[in-house]
């Protein structure tokens, strides 16, 4: 059985790429063996294809120990973006959305480990592309592509809904879109607008969907998998049909894929980890690995804590004795991952699903009841037995709120959905939120100075910002 941590140098080596996972932006590989016989046969294709996974948890090094380093930037950066968290020693420019600028690091750094993924899968699509069908077994070879398509996606959808005015779909200001391996001839490139951005990401969700397989352990992807994600990008672009379209892929997902809700939610992050059966995309941790309970509880203290937002939403939920509390003797340290699967993270959980066809309901005129069952379902699976808010919300915008507010509870310090679903809601209850973001240009980041200084052909910087 192939693992996501499968020889972490040959992974990278199949591709060409250097070991180390600190690259700058877009910068080339230095091995010459970029192209050509570097992936032969459907043992190279699937080597390599552990390369791309690995890129999406950002293998890497902590400290002379081979790590997952996923929670720096997916759980700890977006979460810090909505304002449920801050940093207690010193403070953040996380803090003030309207103060970040082109050359923080935090920005380099996100911007980075997105076109880092890109440039792995592009060279396993482009190289496996190229061998022929029989040198398969059955249909490995469409899937293989597909996986990578997928990541790909993943890829580009972030870099959409952090750098790219996502929200409007005439705006020019879209995604640097890397559709090939970077080489010398292609590296200046530029940037595509926001629909050339969706239509990119949504084709390759589509071969994801057609051509990947069918199911998968779950630290690999599989058409349920693509079809979640779609669902997510459908959420964000918010075009006609988006959100019909979005409950009928969920909907699907629910009722016909091996994924089940945890009886308790809990159980994922204290005890069963990857065991469970909700959890439809994790990340398997290195072995000996802490850089991830160093995240949360270095030295036995916070590494980052709660907010007053953040403290309010769980002020009367049952999951505050779990989710908040004292770590040595400082409080309002995150507790979530407190236990032995702390190294362990997720990308996608069935949950999410739920509450996205929820959502999908209420913005798409459906039926109210329909989405207050999705939502009760994730609530009592939570320990949640008093329904009193969600009885009241009689009105798709109300309704709202309270799938919101259960989606930063629940999937906070994950994947970055609380970031992304806040984003979706009015203007003037996101500065209810986070009032430091202002306005919607910073409802984005800025691109990194060094991209500018990289390729000049990029165009103008997000509108708020400057390149310096």
């Amino acid at each position: 059985m192939k693992k996501l941590i499968l020889i972490y140098s040959l992974c990278f080596l199949a591709l060409g790429i250097p070991v180390s996972c600190k690259k700058e932006l877009n910068a080339l590989p230095t091995q010459s063996k970029v192209e050509g016989n570097a992936i032969i046969d459907q043992k190279s294709a699937e080597v390599a294809l552990n390369g791309v996974y690995l890129r999406l948890a950002e293998g890497g090094d902590d400290r002379g120990t081979p790590s997952i380093l996923w929670s720096g930037n997916h759980e700890i950066t977006p979460t810090y973006l909505a304002g449920y968290i801050t940093y207690p020693h010193g403070g953040s420019s996380l803090d003030e959305n309207n103060l970040i600028s082109a050359t923080d690091y935090s920005v380099a750094r996100l911007w980075e480990t997105y076109y880092s993924l890109l440039n792995a899968a592009n060279g396993v699509i482009e190289q496996v592309s190229k061998l022929q069908d029989q040198q398969f077994s059955g249909s490995r070879k469409l899937e293989i592509i597909a996986e990578a398509r997928l990541l790909r996606a993943y890829g580009h959808q972030g870099l959409l809904r952090y750098f790219a005015e996502f929200h409007d779909l005439n705006s020019n200001y879209g995604v640097l879109l890397r559709k090939e391996f970077v080489t010398t001839n292609n590296i200046a490139q530029k940037r595509s607008s926001v629909k050339e951005s969706y239509d990119f990401i949504l084709a390759d969700l589509d071969d994801a969907i057609a051509h990947g397989p069918v199911s998968s352990v779950n630290y690999y992807t599989n058409r349920w998998v693509a079809k979640a994600f779609k669902a997510r990008v459908l959420m964000i672009r918010g075009a006609a049909g988006d959100y019909a379209q979005a409950v009928a892929l969920t909907d699907d997902i629910i009722r016909n894929s091996p994924y089940l809700l945890e009886t308790h939610l809990q159980d994922i992050f204290s005890a069963k980890g990857l065991e469970s059966k909700e959890v439809m995309l994790g990340l398997f941790p290195k072995v000996n690995q802490v850089s991830k309970f160093d995240t949360y509880f270095y030295r036995n203290s916070p590494g980052y804590t709660a907010t007053a937002s953040l403290k309010a939403l769980f002020a009367t939920d049952p999951r505050n004795s779990w989710m908040i509390g004292v770590v040595g003797t400082e409080p309002d340290g995150i507790l979530k991952y407190k236990g032995p699967k702390v190294e362990f993270s997720y990308a996608l959980r069935l949950t999410e699903v739920y509450l996205l066809q929820a959502e999908g309901i209420a913005r798409s005129g459906g039926d109210l009841n329909a989405a207050k069952g999705l939502l009760k379902t994730v609530l009592t699976h939570a320990g949640v037995s008093d329904f009193s808010a969600v009885d009241n919300a009689n009105t798709p915008d109300a309704l709202l709120i309270q799938i919101y507010n259960e989606t930063a509870r629940n999937l906070s310090f994950e994947d970055g959905q609380d970031w992304s679903a806040l984003l979706r809601m009015p203007l003037s209850f996101v500065l209810t939120v986070k009032p430091a973001i202002t306005d919607k240009n910073h409802f984005i980041l800025p691109i990194p100075k060094e991209e500018f200084d990289k390729n000049p052909m990029i165009g103008d910087q997000n509108p708020g910002y400057s390149k310096n």
